[in-house]
């Protein structure tokens, strides 16, 4: 859908901004169009020759579309994108363009509409007689990290030492375009097999156990304050923490920490969260370290009633703080394991009246930590069950070891290229086992070095495609369903399915589909998605004015560092992606309509997300699902954090920005990126220049200029409805006057928040100007109208949206003409059931678009 979306895309910018439009006049077209050459001879070609070719015809090509050439003869099967994508322009009544005095009547349309479509159809009806040739694509980053953790049945952060993932924006990254294997990757690829097979297969005989104890006493005074066992909220210019080092630990294997624990709660606070990490020594003053997130918990429970919490976790995760020479004092390779209180109420900024002032720990909570123990490996029961899932036990390893080997490698393989492996492809494994068995000392170490092979095969690296008979197809819907849902190759279930034949019922597929949704492994299908369909992990990487905004981060206070964010802990944008991932999975663990997606009656919070958007009652750092009231001005994405921040400048919301994605992840459409010669549009709130000029007021200089005027009298009108949302994502109606600067926060003018908050509502004086008329619509004002205009206008072109997404996500390649009538049919299911979004993947699972069947 790539080169079809961009054509999409080409042919209704230019269609919608020339000036002659596409119409038809006269009584000719009230009855149907004859089908075939006849009506395009007679009605159609004529109509192009007279209203089309000036624009679009062998002189001139606006948007590089020609309409000249075409003959009319779909049969063909030659230029069916370009038809469909006349037929997109009729069906959503884009053209004539607006302002054009003479426009079909409905009945015209309709007439026309119909004869494309139903040429496209009976095309279409012919073609899928022939399958679509297959396109092979790797497994992605994130799909080849869950499979392997499926497969040897431990996890182990394999994806990091792989190059990443191409990536764009709104588009998903598991299609053929994208996923293919070169040199380098197949490198990294065998480094991880080895890896991986290093930790799966253990060696004989028990393992030396590694252990490090630290105690605190909790009714033992401590510094600031705090008894020695209590961790408050700050510490020096960082985390409020306590830290155990670790000077020996295995090489691989799990590991478990044993914490007692409990909370000391002042008034009007009951839960406190305490986290920990390990890896290298984390300092807050130069921002250097990386670690590993082992677990959080959430201390209800008083100092009286103090808790035993575990954590586990694999050694070989864990960052090495590397040895190093002081002075001549040489410190060996160490493991620090740190214990964070990570309690945040919305108020981290404000009770800091020096860079060290930490006198706010002992009236926030605090985490009392008695005890913390590590251990490793875990040796309860050994070998441990990863290991034998590959080599089981059986008496055939002493008496016939090639037999047992052969039934090793057979039964391994099966499950790694996700089906049935004949005798030839396991007898190709086992000739390399003989020649590492004759180098190596040990079966184990001999079936390391074959599996990791193995591991590096194109069966297993690519997603599994059959070309055998058509109950073999079975397994290879097994892995699509797995994969879509899970990102992840198929449990026993869905392979004891395939190999029965019941997974082509679709009422198996409805009840496999759902226990895949139900199952802990959708989070992560439910984060990817999200992620790429709505690309808010850009922002992450916005640069926020401090100085504008000096409550959302929580920075450092002092040293080289001050005023940049506090690192080693969950930031306020951390939580605004799990707000954004936690509402698509809302909609889909309840069945919600997707229409959610532009207005809802409940937000997905947690209490700093609360705190920032203004609504009351929320505690505690777990999300929920919270009603909303109409004073919030929440509900839906448009108003979420993720995407309003992701699409400012970090000073000033960006109507652009925000238009474009309204229009990408919303709408479905695909908009071209600016020629390269045109400047990015700046705001200058913050800067040092006499006269401030809103990015509103630039567009509205920009749209003056001939050259931008038909892109932006297209995109701008989306976003000025988003302008009472500011560059952090709150509800702002109110602004400074024109030629007004406004100034950052400053310790010697504002003693406090609260003084930079009272001059800040003495220069808001202006009210916003969020109003806008809609490409093709009417005039709305701000948010709350342009959402009753996209539920009332516009829900076919939002739930096709959805459903390609989905549809595309899950089959791993871009949808075309011949997926249209399929598409439609679904479509159709889908209203008729109100839109309910769980319900649109069961219809995904079914379609024959991804079941491979035959309409």
């Amino acid at each position: 859908m790539m080169q079809f979306y961009s054509l999409r895309t080409r042919i209704k910018v230019v269609l919608e901004s020339v000036s002659v439009c596409l119409f038809f006049s006269g009584a000719v077209f009230a009855a149907d169009i004859p089908s075939g050459k006849t009506g395009f001879e007679s009605q159609i070609k004529p109509f192009f020759k007279n209203y089309c070719i000036e624009c679009h015809g062998p002189e001139k090509s606006k948007g590089k579309i020609t309409l000249h050439s075409l003959d009319g003869d779909l049969a063909r099967g030659q230029d069916l994108e370009r038809w469909e994508l006349i037929l997109d322009v009729l069906e959503h009544e884009d053209m004539p363009p607006e302002g054009e005095e003479n426009r079909p009547s409905a009945e015209n349309r309709a007439a026309t509409i119909k004869w494309i479509n139903s040429s496209l159809r009976d095309y279409v009806k012919k073609a899928s007689e022939t399958p679509m040739a297959v396109t092979t694509r790797r497994l992605t980053n994130f799909e080849y990290q869950n499979t392997m953790r499926d497969l040897l049945g431990l996890e182990l952060e394999l994806s990091k030492n792989l190059l990443v993932d191409p990536d764009r924006p709104y588009h998903f990254h598991n299609t053929s375009e994208f996923m293919m294997i070169g040199p380098d990757q197949l490198v990294r690829y065998k480094e991880a097999a080895r890896k991986a097979m290093a930790s799966a297969i253990v060696d004989n005989g028990e393992p030396e156990l590694h252990q490090t104890i630290a105690k605190w006493k909790h009714g033992q005074p401590g510094k600031k304050g705090l008894t020695q066992a209590e961790i408050g909220v700050y510490q020096g210019p960082g985390v409020g923490r306590k830290t155990v080092k670790l000077k020996s630990w295995p090489k691989t294997g799990e590991f478990r920490i044993r914490v007692k624990a409990s909370g000391n709660f002042p008034s009007g606070f009951q839960e406190v969260a305490l986290r920990l990490v390990m890896g290298t020594d984390l300092r807050h003053d130069s921002g250097s370290g990386i670690y590993q997130e082992v677990g959080t918990i959430h201390l209800t429970n008083t100092s009286d009633k103090p808790e035993e919490f575990e954590f586990r976790g694999r050694i070989e995760n864990i960052p090495i703080q590397p040895a190093s020479n002081r002075r001549n004092t040489i410190s060996p390779p160490s493991i620090t394991i740190t214990a964070q209180n990570i309690f945040d109420n919305g108020e981290l900024n404000d009770h800091r009246k020096s860079g060290f002032d930490d006198s706010w720990s002992v009236k926030a909570p605090r985490v009392i930590l008695e005890s913390l123990e590590f251990e490793a490996p875990v040796i309860d029961d050994w070998p441990p069950e990863h290991h034998r899932r590959i080599l089981f036990e059986s008496p055939l390893r002493d008496s016939k070891t090639d037999e047992y080997v052969y039934k090793v490698i057979k039964r391994f393989m099966t499950r790694a290229f996700r089906r049935p492996v004949d005798r030839e492809e396991v007898d190709h494994y086992f000739q390399i086992y003989k020649i590492y068995n004759a180098e190596f000392d040990t079966l184990e170490q001999a079936m390391r070095e074959t599996l990791a092979m193995m591991l590096i095969s194109p069966q297993f690296l690519y997603h599994t495609v059959i070309d055998q008979a058509a109950n073999a197809k079975s397994y290879e819907l097994a892995s699509r369903l797995s994969y879509f849902l899970w990102g992840s190759m198929p449990d026993e279930e869905l392979f004891n399915l395939a190999a029965s034949g019941e997974l082509n019922d679709p009422a198996i597929i409805e009840v496999q589909t759902r226990r895949l949704l139900a199952d802990n492994r959708a989070v992560s299908f439910v984060e990817n998605f999200s992620t790429q369909w709505l690309s808010i992990s850009k922002m992450k990487t916005v640069n926020i004015n401090h100085d504008l905004f000096p409550r959302f981060l929580y920075t450092v206070h002092v040293g080289e560092r001050r005023g940049q964010e506090q690192l080693f802990r969950p930031t306020i944008r951390d939580y605004m992606h799990e707000e954004t991932v936690g509402f698509i999975g809302e909609l889909i663990s309840k069945n919600l309509s997707i229409m959610n997606i532009v207005d809802s009656d409940f937000a997905y919070l947690n209490e700093p997300l609360a705190v920032h958007y203004g609504v009351n009652g929320v505690r505690g750092l777990k999300f929920r699902s919270v009603p909303i009231k109409p004073e919030y001005h929440l509900g839906g994405l448009l108003t979420q954090g993720s995407v309003l921040v992701g699409n400012s400048t970090g000073s000033a919301p960006h109507p652009i920005y925000r238009a474009v994605w309204l229009r990408e992840a919303v709408l479905g459409d695909e908009v071209k990126p600016p020629p390269a010669e045109v400047p990015a549009l700046s705001d200058s709130a913050g800067d040092s220049a006499e006269d401030a000029t809103s990015i509103k007021n630039l567009l509205e200089l920009h749209r003056n200029k001939e050259s931008c005027y038909d892109c932006h009298v297209r995109l701008d009108p989306w976003g000025i409805p988003f302008e009472r949302y500011s560059a952090i994502g709150k509800y702002q109606p109110l602004v400074p006057k024109d030629k007004v600067r406004v100034r950052g926060f400053n310790h010697k003018q504002d003693k406090t928040f609260a003084d930079y908050q009272a001059y800040l509502r003495s220069i808001y004086t202006e009210k916003v100007n969020a109003s806008s008329r809609v490409p093709h619509g009417p005039a709305v004002d701000g948010m709350m109208n342009l959402k009753k205009y996209l539920l009332m206008e516009r829900k076919d072109e939002i739930a096709e949206n959805v459903v390609r997404r989905l549809m595309t996500y899950a089959i791993g390649r871009e949808l075309t003409y011949r997926d249209r009538f399929e598409i439609k049919k679904l479509l159709k299911l889908a209203k008729d059931d109100g839109y309910k979004m769980q319900n649109i993947i069961v219809l995904v699972c079914q379609s024959p678009i991804f079941t491979g069947a035959k309409s």
